[in-house]
């Protein structure tokens, strides 16, 4: 009976054993090369035209996801035909430690394939500053055809409708008064930080997009809130309407998981992905 009980428990810790290896194998090797297009329908309660949406968002490209990525990216992006491209932050993981071992004229090029019919926006995202990466960010993007949205608002006349983009919350340097929007369009608003959406104010609907939180990066219960950056709030990631967001303005949000990663080199129950948003005028 002992040694039934001995060989039992050594196959358990064997099973056990064999069972982390293959989670740990899944999430360094196979769930960040995965890559998905999440589709999202939003009808406002409010006189826009039908527009398709694009967003991607921290590919944090360096030593833990390389450039090369950036193929799929662009491919995946193209095959959406989108009115608007939107970049939510965090291009580069940590521009001063990579830029050596990163191609950032390749980099350009594939972003600059990135087809839109309206526009290409990005906005700042924390690693985007930090590393040194302040100093070429804006001029980068602007390269790739994107325009960078640092606290602006642009009004897209075909679509009746606004589009916003914040300054980064953690290290940018936004008015309070910013966050308070005058117009009572449709807005369209672009944030790095989802922690954001609490703090703006006006009338009008908004819908947003958001990342930075990787959704956690590694989903494990419990230990997935602990692991959420600063300015996360209490957002994770997926869909949050007025409720869940608790703004003073009638608003809705989408977290992106995001696409690459940052500080360890693995994704669990958050697969790689790029949001397309449908807005659909309501008859």
């Amino acid at each position: 009976m002992i040694n039934f009980m001995k060989k039992k428990s050594k196959l358990l810790f064997r099973t056990v054993f064999i069972f982390m290896i293959l989670i740990v194998c899944y999430s360094r090797y196979m769930e960040p090369e995965r890559l998905v297009v999440k589709e999202i329908t939003v009808e406002p309660d409010m006189d826009i035209e039908n527009c398709r949406v694009v967003f991607f968002t921290d590919t944090h490209f360096g030593e833990l996801y390389d450039e090369k990525h950036i193929e799929r990216i662009v491919e995946m992006i193209n095959e959406r035909e989108a009115d608007i491209v939107i970049f939510g932050g965090d291009l580069l993981d940590n521009y001063a430690r990579d830029r050596e071992i990163l191609d950032l004229e390749y980099l350009q090029t594939e972003l600059g394939r990135i087809e839109a019919k309206t526009g290409k926006y990005a906005v700042f995202g924390n690693h985007d500053y930090g590393g040194g990466a302040v100093r070429i960010y804006a001029d980068f993007m602007n390269g790739c055809g994107f325009h960078v949205l640092d606290d602006e608002t642009v009004f897209l006349e075909e679509f009746n409708m606004e589009i916003i983009g914040f300054d980064d919350y953690l290290l940018g340097q936004t008015e309070e008064d910013f966050y308070h929007i005058q117009s009572d369009y449709f807005h369209l608003i672009a944030t790095h930080e989802p922690v954001i959406s609490r703090l703006i104010e006006g009338s009008g609907e908004s819908f947003i997009l958001s990342g930075h939180t990787h959704g956690g990066q590694v989903s494990v219960p419990y230990f997935t809130k602990k692991l959420l950056p600063s300015g996360s709030d209490r957002f994770i990631k997926g869909l949050y309407d007025t409720q869940d967001i608790s703004a003073d303005t009638f608003a809705r949000m989408y977290v992106s998981s995001g696409i690459g990663m940052t500080k360890y080199p693995f994704r669990f129950l958050n697969v790689p992905e790029i949001i397309e948003v449908n807005l659909i005028r309501k008859e």
